[in-house]
C-alpha cells in the first residue's frame, strides 16, 4: 500500500508452506474452487493453510511475514485486527478512533504479506493478512463484536496533513456487511487521494475485510494503486480472492 514501503522485501523467506498448500489445492481442483483442507475448530496452523499465497496472486508475487519492526509509516501490532486503517495519522478526527484492536485471550497467526517486488498502478496488488484464533467460538464472537463496534467509529472522511508524502491527503471510507463461505463480518473500503500540489496521477484503493467463523477472526487487506480516472474494482477483486481462499477453511 502507499503508506508502506513500495519495494517489497523479496529477499525475506517466502511462506513456503502456505504457498505450497495454495498451489497444490488450486492445481487439484479443475473447477477452480479449492476443496477444504481443514474445518472448525481452527488452530493457528490450519488457519495459515487458508492464507493467500504467491500462487494466488500470479507471476511475480512474493510472500513474507511482517517482522514487527516499528519503522512502518503506518504501524499496528501484528497481533491486532484492523478497524480503521490510517486513522492514527489523521489531523481532523473528533474523538478517539483506534486503527486496530488487540483482542484478549487469542493466539495470533502473525501477519503475512503477498505482493510484487515493486508496487505501482500496473502491478499486482498488496495483500496483508492475519488472524486470531481463540479457545472457543464465544471468545471469538466477543472479539468480533469489539472489532465491529470500533470499526463503526471510522469517520466517513479524514485528512492527513503531515508525514511522508505517500500518506498525506484526503481519505474516504465506507463499510458494508460481507459473508463468504460461512465467514461473516464487514468489508471496509478506503480511498486515499494525494493533494493536487503533489502532482500525483494515482490514488490508493484499499479494502479491508474482517470476518469471523467458529473460533477464529480473520482479516485481509487488499490494496491497489490506481490511476486517476480508472474505476475502483478492489472490492470485486478481494471478494473473488477470498471466495477461493476461505473455501480452504471448511
Amino acid at each position: 500500500m502507499r503508506g508502506a514501503d513500495r519495494t517489497a522485501p523479496a529477499s525475506r523467506v517466502a511462506l513456503a508452506a502456505a504457498g505450497a498448500i495454495a498451489a497444490g489445492v488450486l492445481a487439484g481442483c479443475s473447477g477452480g474452487t479449492p476443496e477444504p483442507v481443514t474445518k472448525p475448530p481452527y488452530t493457528v496452523e490450519t488457519i495459515r493453510s487458508g492464507f493467500v499465497g504467491a500462487a494466488d496472486l500470479g507471476k511475480g508475487a512474493v510472500a513474507f511475514e511482517d517482522e514487527d519492526h516499528a519503522s512502518h509509516t503506518i504501524y499496528t501490532p501484528p497481533n491486532s485486527i484492523p478497524t480503521c486503517p490510517y486513522v492514527q495519522r489523521a489531523d481532523d478526527v473528533k474523538g478517539p478512533v483506534e486503527a486496530a484492536i488487540e483482542p484478549v485471550g487469542g493466539n495470533p497467526t502473525g501477519r503475512f504479506i503477498v505482493a510484487p517486488p515493486k508496487v505501482g498502478p500496473q502491478t499486482l496488488p498488496v495483500v496483508t493478512q492475519g488472524a486470531v484464533v481463540f479457545e472457543s467460538s464465544t471468545l471469538a464472537g466477543n472479539a468480533m463484536n469489539a472489532v465491529t463496534a470500533e470499526s463503526a467509529k471510522c469517520p466517513a472522511t479524514f485528512t492527513i496533513l503531515g508525514g511522508p508524502p505517500s500518506i498525506v491527503g484526503d481519505y474516504r471510507t465506507s463499510s458494508r456487511p460481507v459473508e463468504v463461505n460461512g465467514w461473516r463480518g464487514f468489508a471496509q473500503h478506503l480511498v486515499h487521494t494525494p493533494p493536487a500540489d503533489l502532482g500525483s496521477d494515482t490514488y490508493d484503493d484499499l479494502v479491508t475485510v474482517v470476518v469471523h467463523k467458529a473460533n477464529a477472526v480473520l482479516y485481509v487487506g487488499y490494496t491497489q494503486i490506481k490511476k486517476v480516472g480508472d474505476r475502483s474494482d478492489t472490492e470485486e477483486k478481494v471478494k473473488d480472492l477470498m471466495t477461493t481462499t476461505l473455501a480452504r477453511l471448511g
